[in-house]
């Protein structure tokens, strides 16, 4: 009888329009789908003709890769469906060189049966992905998929873009690329031959010269460059960005030496990032240099991000753009830690027309209770916060220096409307009284808007 149910449900699922069906696979994990064989008979062979699939081994489903290897082939030697339109390979131990030529056959195998969507991640030997490394060890993608135009989406991870001969990916229109190795004269090469191209991340090692990203299609552009050795700290060279089309940017990681903005006259949101805690005072420096740059082409974005690491970086910005510099920033999130909410202040007097405002940050020292009035300007303008009605807050229970910078919000922000405050909880076992202090805390500040409510959530990381 149970047995009978069991079948019967299995046709149940099996009437389900295949269209469905197949999504779910996607979301699976293919050795999932290749259990879905024992649902019924009829669905025996039913995923041989999924044309999505969906190698992706991030769960540890393999312990090590000759078993994923092995399982990759067989369930591609027994596929006998008419086209692969999604197609997914993630590992998460790390592969050798000697298993290369697999990859390279699943990617034909990807391109042969007309995949639309193919997603790559073949994680090299870190230990020598180091100065001095020769490269061996990470995976080229291979010359074949460069000339193949029927592609619309592409992400690479920890690949090498090394291209001999044309690209042709006339239909691209979305492309992820992590690499070690991606020089600027390869990347000008592939936006040259992507005329559909609407997103572009690119986040890659810097090993000199200019990156010019021009294109008349883009509409998200993100680019984060990191190092992989000390030398990589040495290296100057220049970001040229020409797309009238963008609306979405983000720079993150370390800055470059120059950045020329020549035409980002359709950008509505930008996310400006920083150089990762702890690099010294000269990087730091640095980037409040670099964000200067920016920030002068930017002033007619609506939506801003700014990621900052020291007070330098943000007392920096303060001096090079005095009062009311960006008038039309209708949303701003600030990413700090917490030496920055004293300069905060002097930054926020900058965005007159500021509606929403996120504070994202933690406390890395000890427990404090520093709660004492800040020293502000006197000549805070008449602009200042006039038209802010929410403020987010995510911050740890690691400190409250935050507070400060609150008491001053709620004192001058008249139309604020509502406040969400969401801590989060860092020492195990979480202290039972932090939610009560903040709330406390908050509660018992000054506000100048009669309509302003509180909304406070404790998080656990």
């Amino acid at each position: 009888m149970e047995s009978s149910k069991r079948c019967n449900h299995g046709d149940l699922l099996r009437e389900l329009p295949d269209v469905l069906i197949f999504d779910i696979f996607w979301r699976l994990p293919m050795t999932d789908v290749v259990r879905t064989s024992v649902l019924s008979k009829g669905w025996r062979n039913f995923w041989t003709t999924a044309p999505f699939l969906n190698f992706d081994n991030r769960a540890m489903l393999f312990d090590d890769n000759s078993k994923l290897q092995n399982f990759v082939n067989q369930a591609l030697s027994c596929w006998n469906g008419n086209r692969v339109l999604k197609f997914r390979f993630h590992s998460h131990n790390e592969i050798a060189s000697s298993m290369f030529s697999d990859v390279d056959w699943w990617v034909n195998f990807a391109q042969r049966n007309g995949v639309k969507e193919l997603d790559l991640h073949v994680l090299c030997i870190t230990k020598r992905a180091w100065p001095g490394f020769d490269g061996k060890e990470v995976y080229r993608v291979p010359p074949c998929l460069y000339s193949y135009s029927s592609l619309k989406e592409l992400s690479l991870q920890s690949c090498n873009l090394e291209i001999n001969g044309n690209v042709q990916w006339n239909k691209l229109e979305c492309l992820k690329i992590n690499a070690f190795r991606a020089a600027p004269d390869v990347i000008g090469q592939i936006l040259s031959s992507t005329p559909q191209l609407k997103v572009f991340y690119l986040t890659y090692v810097d090993k000199g010269g200019i990156l010019s990203i021009q294109s008349n299609s883009l509409k998200e552009l993100s680019i984060d460059k990191y190092i992989m050795g000390p030398d990589d700290f040495f290296v100057l060279s220049d970001l040229r960005i020409c797309t009238p089309n963008l609306e979405s940017l983000e720079i993150k990681g370390l800055p470059y030496k120059k950045y020329f903005l020549t035409d980002v006259s359709s950008l509505t949101r930008a996310v400006l990032g920083s150089v990762p805690f702890g690099l010294g005072h000269f990087l730091q420096v640095w980037l409040s240099k670099a964000l200067s740059q920016i920030l002068q082409s930017i002033q007619h974005v609506e939506n801003v991000a700014l990621s900052v690491c020291c007070p330098k970086v943000v007392g920096g910005l303060k001096m090079n753009f005095r009062h009311s510099a960006f008038p039309n920033v209708k949303s701003l999130e600030l990413r700090c830690c917490l030496d920055d909410c004293k300069q905060a202040v002097g930054v926020l007097a900058m965005f007159p027309q500021l509606e929403t405002l996120v504070i994202r940050g933690k406390k890395e020292d000890g427990l404090q209770d520093d709660t004492e009035p800040l020293k502000f300007e006197a000549n805070i303008p008449e602009s200042f916060l006039l038209r802010l009605r929410t403020i987010e807050v995510t911050w740890s229970d690691q400190g409250y220096d935050i507070f400060p910078l609150i008491e001053i919000l709620l004192k001058y922000a008249s139309k604020l409307e509502k406040i969400v405050f969401q801590l989060y909880t860092i020492k195990s076992p979480a202290p039972s009284n932090s939610l009560s202090l903040v709330s406390q805390k908050l509660k018992g500040m000054q506000r100048s808007s009669t309509n302003c409510t509180i909304n406070l959530t404790q998080l656990s990381l």
